[in-house]
C-alpha cells in the first residue's frame, strides 16, 4: 500500500463529523417543524476502504503508488446500492407549532375582547344617563353618540385583531431564533441529543412567556374620549378642580372657619 492514507483517513473523519452535524441539523429541524422527517438509510454491504484501492509503492515524491479510482467507484455504487431509505414523510411538529401559534392568537384576541367589551357596556350605560339627563334621548343626538359608540368599538376589534397578530409573529418569532442559535451551536461542536434537549426546554419557555402575554393583552379604554361622556367627565373633573382651588386659595374674609371640622359657615 503506498501513501496518501493519511489524507484519506483524515478526509473520512471530518465526512463523518459532518454526517453527524446534518443528522443533528435535520433532527432539530423536524423538532421545530421544519422540513420533512429525516431519512435514514440502512446498508447491508461493507463501506469501501480507499486504502484497499492503492497499489504499488510510495517513497517521496518518486513513488510507483496509484489509486484504483474505478474500483473504488464501483465498489462505493454497490455499497450505496445495498441501502434501505426509511423517513421523509411530511413533518407533523409543523401542523402542531402552527396550532400553538393559533392558539396564542386567538387567546390574545378573545382577552382583548372581553375588556373591551366591559369598557363598551360601562360607556353604553353612561352615555344613556347622559343623554336622558340632557333629554337628548330618542333624538338625533341620541343616534350619533351611539353610532360612535360603535364605531369606537369596531375599530378597537380591529386594534385587537392587530395585536393578536402581533403576538403570534412574536411566538413564532422567538422560536425561529431558538431554532437558528441552536442550528449555530450545531455547527460549533453541540451534539444532537443536547441540542435536541435544549430545544424541548427553549420552547417550553417560549410558549410560557406567549401565553402569559397573550392573557395580559389589553386596550385600555377607548370610550373615555366619545363626546357625551368625555364632556361629562371634563365637567365633573372641572367642577373638581373648582372646588379644590376655592377651598385652598379664596380669601377667606366673609366667612368663618370651624376649625374642628373644617365646615364653612356663613356670617
Amino acid at each position: 500500500m503506498g501513501g496518501g492514507g493519511g489524507s484519506d483517513n483524515y478526509e473520512q473523519k471530518q465526512a463523518e463529523t459532518e454526517a453527524k452535524k446534518q443528522a443533528a441539523r435535520d433532527a432539530l429541524n423536524y423538532q421545530f417543524g421544519v422540513g420533512n422527517a429525516p431519512t435514514t438509510t440502512t446498508y447491508t454491504g461493507t463501506s469501501p476502504n480507499m486504502a484497499d484501492y492503492w497499489s504499488g509503492e510510495s517513497v517521496g515524491d518518486s513513488g510507483s503508488a496509484m489509486f484504483d479510482q474505478a474500483g473504488y467507484d464501483k465498489a462505493l455504487a454497490a455499497y450505496k446500492n445495498s441501502g434501505v431509505t426509511t423517513g421523509g414523510e411530511a413533518n407533523p411538529n409543523a401542523g402542531a407549532r402552527d396550532t400553538l401559534y393559533q392558539t396564542v392568537r386567538d387567546n390574545a384576541y378573545n382577552a382583548g375582547k372581553r375588556g373591551l367589551d366591559e369598557t363598551k357596556d360601562s360607556a353604553g350605560r353612561a352615555l344613556k344617563f347622559e343623554l336622558f339627563a340632557k333629554g337628548l334621548n330618542g333624538g338625533s343626538e341620541d343616534i350619533n353618540q351611539n353610532a360612535l359608540l360603535g364605531r369606537t368599538y369596531s375599530n378597537g376589534l380591529l386594534d385587537l385583531g392587530g395585536k393578536a397578530d402581533a403576538a403570534k409573529a412574536n411566538f413564532k418569532g422567538n422560536d425561529e431564533t431558538t431554532r437558528l442559535n441552536l442550528l449555530q451551536s450545531i455547527d460549533a461542536g453541540m451534539d444532537q441529543g443536547s441540542a435536541l434537549s435544549s430545544a424541548t426546554a427553549q420552547l417550553q419557555n417560549n410558549n410560557d412567556q406567549a401565553a402569559a402575554d397573550a392573557t395580559g393583552t389589553t386596550l385600555g379604554d377607548l370610550f373615555a374620549n366619545t363626546a357625551l361622556i368625555s364632556n361629562q367627565s371634563q365637567y365633573r373633573q372641572g367642577k373638581q378642580a373648582g372646588t379644590e382651588w376655592f377651598n385652598n386659595y379664596a380669601p377667606t374674609s366673609g366667612r368663618s372657619t370651624k376649625a374642628s371640622t373644617g365646615m364653612i359657615t356663613g356670617v
